[in-house]
């Protein structure tokens, strides 16, 4: 019958202690007759270096004797605690990458000082010292062949093999935008020639290429994706962009593992594996745009956002030599490519008169046309926000015609005006375009497109009100006249960098129209009082119209014109009485019109 011996917690301990310390004195052992050199370099100091590198190495998570052993001929080729150096930075990275088994680490460590040794050589020429790369094997391969049956430092369970691991890694990639056919080249709206025209945009697109090992000799950062890249697509219901990815993978630890290549994104999780990853082409697509606000769509230049997916390779990143991609990340970010053109044309309205004018008449329809890549949209609603232009304008008019004779006290008064607000063409187009910064289309970020061509009288009103007004016993005939004219005409885009207020303030002006008095005497006989104007008249049409922000986002039309009160000082000569001055009101201060139209 057997027996089981039971260890206590302090007894367990103490053989655990003398396990250690045999596996240090085996690794000692093993490692000065690989690397007799350095022994008797060091002497007395050489077990001070092993204590040392092992307890480094043990920090960075190496507890297999033979993980320990092939971290210290690194040390003994490299220098100790080389990770720790600037120029060896590549080795701190790999030895604290979270996830990575300690087989696989110390087999990259030391693929990477065999690569050291062998630019070492070469630049110390044939009769140079040193450990050569294929001695440098050798000594491998013996502590591979002693040290493996050791297992784990100061463990007292039976030893296993460890998995020291195997050449996997992706050695090309490369990345590039499928174009489309002719037809469904990406085009433009632009004003050229005096027209609108629809032309091709005529860039293109170079391919993101990576390779394995073209950093090694440099120094340089390992090869890696974009952290981000950028595409223009349609909505999943319309043509969308395709995106091939090839990928080059000459070792593999398993084809069914890897390489592996996932796409995560609002269509939800796709992976192709092994062979299913050396040609795999992504549809990317874009999210519809949302309504903005109540008014009228689309609305006018409202900034839509990507959508976004992540895009991983994986692999094992385990080379013979050179620097391995490993795994690399980039975040899709897919805006819409869709380009909107807005365009419309207004004529003058009619003449009008006041009290004849009951009913406004009817202004000539404005011309409207909204197309979205090449294709006519609905503008019905557009048309009717013209309309109530007018209309609001008229309604403002005709309480301008009422206060005259209320503020001013003049008899028999009558008002005539023949407007031009925002009279003229206007057009605008908006879309995200693709940014063509030193060639590399898919690495920069798109620009938000808005350009427009304003040929506009933003407000002519040429009001003339009338009326006859007795001050102190004269009797006169009051002309009141506005005859400015505020033009908008003016040629705008946004640029990359700029704002979007920034860009289209030349798209908007601030107008102020004076008013002039005119005074006709009615009185008759040598003794009638006489009135005139002492000074100009205080007072005028303020306004602004054109393009702005709109609260709910994009642009919108807009127009708002306002009375500042008029009066002028008048003075009365009376042959009898003498002369008498007075500051007459002759229009309130008052808004004329408050119109947006997005």
């Amino acid at each position: 019958m057997s027996t089981m011996l039971r260890l206590n917690p302090e007894q367990a301990a103490a053989l655990q202690a003398i396990k250690r310390e045999r596996d240090i004195a085996g690794l000692s052992a093993v490692l000065s007759a690989a690397f007799p050199e350095v022994p008797s370099r060091l002497a007395e100091r050489y077990g001070e270096l092993i204590a040392m590198g092992v307890q480094r190495g043990t920090a960075h998570g190496l507890d297999h004797v033979l993980c320990l052993a092939r971290y210290l001929a690194c040390w003994f080729m490299l220098g100790a605690a080389f990770e720790s150096k600037p120029e060896f930075a590549w080795a701190q990275e790999l030895l604290a990458a979270p996830g990575r088994p300690q087989g696989g680490k110390v087999f990259q460590l030391c693929r990477r000082t065999r690569e050291e040794l062998a630019r070492l050589s070469a630049q110390a020429g044939a009769g140079g010292g040193g450990t050569s790369p294929a001695a440098f094997d050798q000594a491998i391969a013996q502590l591979d062949a002693q040290l493996m049956p050791r297992g784990f430092l100061g463990c007292l369970l039976p030893a296993g093999p460890i998995a020291l691991g195997e050449a996997c890694d992706i050695d090309a990639i490369d990345l590039r935008l499928l174009e489309p056919p002719p037809a469904r080249q990406p085009h433009h709206y632009r004003f050229e020639q005096e027209q609108w025209r629809r032309l091709p945009t005529g860039i293109t697109r170079p391919a993101i290429t990576l390779a394995a090992g073209a950093a090694a000799a440099a120094r340089e950062a390992p090869p890696a994706l974009p952290p981000r890249l950028f595409l223009l697509s349609q909505p999943s219901e319309r043509d969308f962009s395709r995106l091939r990815l090839r990928t080059r993978a000459s070792h593999c630890c398993d084809p069914q593992l890897h390489p592996l290549v996932t796409l995560n994104g609002a269509q939800g999780l796709a992976s192709w594996r092994g062979a299913h990853a050396a040609d795999v082409v992504l549809n990317l697509y874009a999210e519809t745009p949302p309504s903005v606000g109540d008014g009228p769509q689309p609305a006018i230049a409202v900034e839509s956002l990507p959508q976004l997916s992540t895009l991983e390779l994986g692999s094992c990143g385990l080379r013979e030599t050179g620097v391995p991609l490993g795994d690399q990340k980039t975040l899709l970010s897919v805006y819409p490519s869709e380009q909107h053109w807005m365009i419309w044309r207004r004529e003058p309205g009619p003449p009008m008169a006041w009290p004849e004018t009951a009913t406004p008449p009817p202004s000539p329809p404005a011309l409207y046309r909204i197309e979205r890549d090449g294709l006519a949209l609905d503008a019905s609603r557009w048309q009717a926000g013209l309309a109530d232009l007018d209309r609001q304008l008229a309604e403002g008019l005709a309480r301008l015609a009422t206060a005259w004779e209320r503020e001013s006290g003049v008899l028999r008064g009558r008002m005539e005006a023949q407007p031009q607000v925002l009279a003229g063409s206007a057009g605008i187009t908006w879309g995200w375009a693709e940014s063509a910064a030193n060639g590399a289309v898919l690495a920069q970020p798109p620009v938000f497109r808005v350009a427009g061509v304003l040929d506009l009288v933003a407000c002519q009103l040429d009001l003339r009100l009338q009326g006859e007004l007795n001050l102190f016993g004269s009797q006169s005939r009051l002309s009141l006249h506005c005859a400015g004219r505020a033009p908008l005409k003016v040629a705008f885009e946004r640029l990359p960098g700029t704002d979007l207020p920034a860009a289209i303030a030349p798209a908007q002006t601030a107008l102020r129209l004076p008013f002039v008095l005119e005074l006709e005497s009615l009185a008759q006989g040598d003794t009638a009082a006489l009135a005139d104007a002492t000074g100009p008249v205080a007072g005028a049409l303020v306004g602004s119209c054109g393009l702005r922000p709109a609260p709910a986002g994009g642009l919108q039309w807009f127009c708002q014109l306002a009375i500042e009160p008029v009066s002028v000082a008048l003075r009365v000569h009376d042959p009898l009485l003498g002369s008498q001055t007075s500051l007459r009101p002759l229009l309130p201060a008052m808004s004329l019109l408050d119109w947006s139209l997005g």
